[in-house]
């Protein structure tokens, strides 16, 4: 085995601080690192950039090392760029989706799973089926989930290799304008709409898995505070998806999602999906911000909430409309289905007529993912 060098010691370390919380000493080794040639610190540091975690954090700055990192054919980097890039007209983003899942990345394999299985073709679907195994195989309970839907009985795929290379040899082109394809924005005269088809059952799946082990009691806003607490107006329980956890298919759905609102997606907050069970709801409320919150130099990043995306996963066995009293409108769950919905008039003043409420769910559940769209940009990609 190799000695690891002085350089690989010192990447450690600085990574090490960041685990520890101490983010600048970390930011500084790695950029003294990443000057002297260190590609895993250059990929670090672009990540610190990119996700606004760098003390003086600089998008610009960020893209141009995850270049430098990527075009050596780092593994790493390039599913970074691609997680970055995805949705680009050029379509190079799913050339480093690729370049990742050759090299071994098991979020690679989950994103192209989700890819192909939103294309109709046979081929296409038996190539998504082996990626969600090979994901299985690795360990990732996301794509395990998602593979067990297709085949419950079956032992997952050993990750080797020589699997990766036959399952991307024997899978039929991407359809990157399938995945790309946008969705009719609110026109001027709209303030509200219901698209259908939005997106396909296996996104819903995919979001219910990723967001199950995480869901907690749904909290609210506290105008007084200015932070969060439990309220008996809204009794759902919900599972804010960091953005450390987005994949290339999360990035994607969340770009045809914002396109609705005419926003684009670094202007979303991070996706929340929502669990309402039977006699579950959320009381008549409006969705824009307190003051204290916008006046924080944090939570404000991007201004107030222009609009709303409420993304259906699920249809409801009875009950669970969301219901916009003010504009004589009731929208019943429908899988597949987004509704969107201003926040706030052409003036920037706010819409009274957004209040809502999510009415009880009386037999089943309800499933939703929701997207919040600020002003501006409230990320770095």
């Amino acid at each position: 085995m190799t000695a690891p060098s002085a350089a690989d010691r010192a990447f450690h370390a600085a990574f090490a601080a960041l685990v520890d919380g101490r983010i600048e000493a970390g930011a500084r080794a790695l950029e003294t690192l990443a000057a002297d040639g260190h590609v895993e610190a250059a990929h670090e540091l672009a990540r610190l950039h990119l996700y606004r975690m760098h003390p003086t954090p600089d998008a610009e700055a960020g893209r141009r090392l995850l270049d430098d990192a990527a075009d050596t054919d780092h593994p790493g980097a390039r599913y970074t760029r691609a997680l970055v890039t995805a949705g680009d007209a050029d379509g190079g983003w799913a050339e480093d989706l690729q370049a990742a899942a050759r090299a071994g990345h098991p979020l690679a394999w989950r994103s192209l799973a989700m890819l192909w299985a939103a294309q109709p073709e046979a081929s296409a679907q038996s190539a998504a089926t082996r990626w969600f195994a090979l994901g299985a195989g690795a360990g990732d309970p996301v794509a395990m989930a998602l593979w067990r839907r297709r085949a419950p009985t079956a032992v997952p795929a050993t990750p080797t290799p020589a699997a990766v290379a036959a399952t991307l040899a024997e899978a039929p082109p991407l359809d990157v304008a399938h995945a790309t394809r946008a969705l009719p924005p609110l026109r001027d005269d709209e303030d509200w709409r219901l698209q259908e088809a939005a997106f396909g059952p296996e996104d819903a799946a995919y979001l219910q898995a990723l967001a199950t082990p995480l869901l907690e009691p749904s909290q609210a806003w506290d105008p007084a505070s200015g932070g969060t607490l439990r309220v008996p107006i809204r009794t759902s329980h919900d599972a804010p998806i960091d953005p450390l956890m987005e994949d290339v298919a999360m990035r994607l759905l969340q770009r045809r999602l914002c396109g609705l609102a005419g926003c684009p997606a670094i202007n979303a907050e991070p996706m929340v999906v929502l669990r309402y069970r039977s006699g579950q709801e959320y009381r008549l409320h409006r969705d824009l911000l307190p003051p204290s919150t916008l006046a924080d130099p944090v939570q404000g990043r991007g201004g107030q909430r222009v609009a709303t995306v409420l993304a259906y996963l699920n249809a409801v066995d009875e009950g669970g409309e969301t219901d916009f009293p003010r504009r004589d409108v009731r929208v019943a769950p429908r899988a597949g289905a987004a509704l969107v919905f201003r926040n706030l008039r052409p003036d920037g003043s706010p819409d009274e007529d957004s209040l809502h409420a999510g009415l009880p769910v009386r037999r089943g559940e309800k499933w939703i993912a929701t997207l919040w769209i600020r002003g501006g940009a409230v990320r770095g990609f």
